[in-house]
């Protein structure tokens, strides 16, 4: 069963475009690109993405989140207190 799809006209001539290049029709071009499309797994990117987080949760899990909360807040308190004191001086 044959479906109608509509793309707009600067879409279309960018398809023809490659498909002329390519050398075939823009429905065959279109309808490749598509299949590749929807049946693509995640891309390489991602999945190195995802590797990464999960590395990192890993080496974090050794961590007290606690413990981390209160160093990030403490260092923060230190800095802001520095930038007043850095515009007092001033």
């Amino acid at each position: 069963m044959l479906r109608t799809i509509s793309i707009s006209e600067p879409v279309f001539d960018l398809l023809d475009r490659e498909a002329r290049r390519s050398r075939v029709s823009p429905n065959a071009l279109a309808e490749r690109l598509l299949v590749e499309r929807l049946n693509a797994e995640r891309s390489p990117w991602q999945e190195e993405c995802e590797r990464l987080l999960t590395r990192v949760h890993a080496r974090m899990a050794r961590f007290d989140p606690a413990a981390i909360e209160n160093d990030v807040t403490q260092a923060s308190s230190e800095i802001k207190a520095a930038r007043r004191a850095n515009r007092r001086s001033r």
